[in-house]
């Protein structure tokens, strides 16, 4: 009955090795193979019978694994080799990726009298390893070719990787890079604030070169996933040069500024004199001039009146970013009817409102600007003594949108963005007074608070302008 118990458990246990998912192979203490399971004939292509009795050695390229001898001293101190990944080599002479584990088979007594081998096909891992090392290879490649310096930090704030960029704005070598502390890029007063307070950049960031000197930046930190945990790749952009150019621009603009001062008050007093003379002038020698010199003399004064409203609108031009002012909750209406009112003092002109007109915070004295010279210019350049003019209030729920319409002679299309810029005017001066930066001045105002405007042509005729006013909190 014993006998026959220990028959069906070797059948048994015989059964589970050959239906095991994992090639499972058995060898003497000579290195012979003597077990071999269906798992391990699909693994390398060996029949049962073919490979049975042959050195397992057979089974893996040269180097890639000890001989029988070696590993039966290895497992005499250890009871098993662990999982790990190498070569096997197929029936047809192909290599192929095993995760192989090695253990030994004593008998009761402890002693070894044999070797068992499970090993199972890693094709799937090593293509995924083998795609991840290509992976890395192009990140490092991408990370190397790119324009700016480039550093990757691990946990502990220790720099990992730089690229060439990094080289040339820091002035170190790789070499002296890797493995430091970001902080050696960091100058002094920018580490204790960034230790105390993370979370509140300091708004000019600079960065520290080799030979000392600082240099501002702008640095984007972004997060990166990866078998040894969080990293963070470093982008920093050397700005030096283009705060020189911000700073430069910044120092013409302001001298464009002080001339206009300059210009709009210290030109006007000695305009103002040649004005007088020329008034004096016409009293001095009224009735003893003739028609014609006395036409001269009120053309000087028209052009000097004109040259002191150019100066005024050129300072105002100038300033025009600056017009917000203060915030003000108004009636939008009762402001437009009050601008026409001050730009039309008969009834030559009628105004129609259109649409549901807010009651809100705005920036008021803006606001005055741009409706006074839309509805003035419309008001000035009507090619008749009477006209109709529409302002409509526009539903939006990101900004107010306002048009002005009129039914004037209109503005040709090949003239409409034309007349929003400096000193432009589509009828001589002597016809209509003006100096030409009225929508200028506009434009610039509205574009300074977030805006947009345009001109488009009115149906049947006639001109309208749109434009978009900012919504702000009282």
């Amino acid at each position: 009955m014993a006998v026959k118990d220990n028959k069906t458990s070797t059948e048994l246990l015989a059964a589970i090795v050959n239906s095991s998912e994992d090639a499972i192979i058995g060898s003497d203490l000579d290195g012979h193979i003597i077990s071999w399971n269906h798992a391990a004939s699909l693994l390398f292509g060996h029949a049962h019978d073919a490979i049975t009795g042959q050195a397992f050695a057979l089974l893996f390229p040269d180097g890639q694994l000890p001989d029988h001898l070696t590993l039966i001293q290895l497992l005499a101190q250890n009871s098993a080799i662990g999982q790990f990944e190498t070569m096997g080599r197929h029936a047809d002479g192909r290599e192929i990726p095993v995760s192989l584990s090695i253990s030994a088979i004593r008998d009761k007594a402890g002693k070894i009298f044999g070797l068992a081998l499970s090993a199972r096909d890693f094709s799937n891992g090593y293509k995924l390893a083998a795609r991840l090392a290509q992976s890395e290879r192009h990140f490092r490649q991408v990370v190397n070719a790119a324009p700016n310096a480039m550093v990757l930090i691990d946990q502990a704030g220790m720099i990992e990787m730089i690229n060439d960029r990094s080289e040339k704005i820091f002035g170190y070598p790789r070499a002296e890079l890797v493995g430091q502390p970001f902080d050696m890029l960091v100058p002094e007063r920018f580490r204790k604030q960034r230790n105390e307070q993370p979370e509140q950049p300091a708004p000019t960031l600079y960065a520290l070169r080799k030979d000392g000197t600082e240099f501002p930046v702008e640095v984007s930190l972004n997060p990166i996933d990866t078998a040894d945990g969080v990293k963070i790749l470093s982008a920093i952009v050397d700005i030096s040069e283009r705060q020189h150019f911000i700073d430069e621009l910044s120092r013409r603009n302001q001298d464009l500024k002080d001339f206009a001062y300059v210009a709009s008050h210290d030109l006007k007093a000695p305009l103002r004199g040649v004005s007088q003379l020329a008034t004096w002038i016409t009293e001095d020698l009224a009735g003893k001039i003739n028609e014609e010199t006395s036409e001269h003399l009120h053309l000087m004064r028209v052009r000097i009146t004109r040259m002191e409203k150019l100066l005024e609108d050129l300072l105002l031009y100038f300033r025009a970013d600056q017009l917000g002012g203060n915030i003000v909750t108004i009636d939008f209406a009762e402001l437009v009817r009050d601008v026409f009112e001050l730009c039309c003092s008969d009834a030559s002109f009628d105004l129609e409102l259109e649409g549901s007109f807010p009651k809100a915070p705005t920036h008021n004295v803006a606001l005055e600007l741009v409706l006074r010279n839309l509805i003035s210019n419309a008001i000035k350049h009507h090619d008749k003594r009477s006209g109709h003019i529409v302002v409509r209030s526009i539903s939006n729920e990101d900004h107010y949108l306002f048009e002005v319409a009129d039914d004037g002679a209109g503005i040709p299309i090949e003239h409409q963005e034309r007349v929003f810029a400096m000193f432009q005017t589509l009828r001589p001066r002597d016809e209509v007074e003006g100096s030409g930066m009225g929508l200028a001045v506009i434009k610039k105002t509205i574009e300074s608070l977030g805006g947009h405007i345009s001109l488009d042509s009115n149906q049947p005729r006639g001109a309208v302008f749109r434009f978009s006013w900012p919504r702000v909190a009282g």
